[in-house]
């Protein structure tokens, strides 16, 4: 019996259905919409609840106190953030420096919620590193601290456990803020050394050629592979996964495609022809 993959052309078409639900009509370039997906997915906080933790020294000016608390509850719900993010996010080829370089998040500060679903925009922002379950508050700063160091350090300080894995022993000059900014503008990535010595990779990964996250591609490759090791277990496997089909099918040939359920982040995997369908364990 032959088994055809469909597994991957489901997948891309799920990756259109939401860019076009994000962006409306799109171009595609000389990119898929996998990879384009993968790379707006890299700007995007995980609606989960965390834990807010504060930097030791943060704070919080009077002006901000009430927004500041809204932010917070938000992230301990677990509730989306996307309102406080930048509006450039409605731009599918926009790419977060701050956030590829250094993996660290702004926020506006804004109580006011506008036509576009974003918060006024506030000239002074709140910085926030993103773990799987905290939110480490790194503190308030104005526009254009993209790349002022001391964001690291007081990464480095607080949470030291969140760069562990990006240290480095290059021994590389330190470099200047200015030197960082001039970096970003040619897509360029450099390791960022802190006042105590303690040198590391770029904590966001660094970017690709085309100002891109690296994350995007590491993302994309990710989850090719997955999609295409779950096809061999299928094609290894369908024997068993044709006799539980109600259907009984026992044509020459069967098509494997699949669905993710956004409300479980869950994926399914279905026979076309019968419309069967089943899921693999981990």
């Amino acid at each position: 019996m032959e088994v055809i993959n469909r597994i991957l052309d489901d997948y891309t078409d799920y990756c259109h259905q939401k860019l076009t639900e994000e962006f409306g009509t799109y171009s595609l370039g000389k990119y898929d919409p996998i990879y384009l997906y993968q790379r707006y997915k890299c700007r995007i906080i995980d609606k989960k609840p965390r834990i807010a933790l504060e930097a030791t020294d943060l704070v919080v000016p009077q002006i901000y106190q009430s927004a500041y608390q809204e932010i917070i509850s938000d992230i301990e719900s677990g509730n989306d953030l996307k309102k406080y993010q930048s509006r450039n996010l409605k731009k599918l080829d926009y790419d977060d420096d701050m956030l590829s370089h250094w993996g660290i998040q702004h926020f506006h500060l804004g109580q006011t919620l506008e036509n576009d679903g974003y918060v006024k925009r506030t000239g002074d922002l709140l910085f926030v590193h993103f773990s799987g379950t905290n939110a480490h508050i790194l503190g308030f700063f104005n526009h254009g601290s993209w790349v002022d160091l001391d964001l690291i350090e007081i990464l480095h300080e607080n949470w030291p456990q969140e760069l562990a894995v990006f240290k480095s022993g290059s021994n590389a000059p330190p470099l200047t803020e200015l030197e960082y900014k001039t970096l970003r503008k040619k897509h360029a990535n450099a390791n960022v050394t802190v006042k105590d010595g303690t040198e590391y990779l770029c904590p966001g990964m660094g970017v690709t050629a085309n100002g891109a996250p690296i994350f995007a591609v590491l993302n994309s490759d990710k989850v090719i592979f997955m999609f295409n090791r779950a096809f061999e277990l299928i094609r290894e496997n369908v024997a068993l996964i044709l006799e539980s089909d109600p259907e009984q099918r026992t044509s020459d040939t069967i098509t494997v495609g699949m669905e993710i359920v956004d409300s479980t982040r869950s994926v399914v995997y279905h026979i076309k022809e019968t419309g069967f369908k089943f899921t693999l364990s981990s």
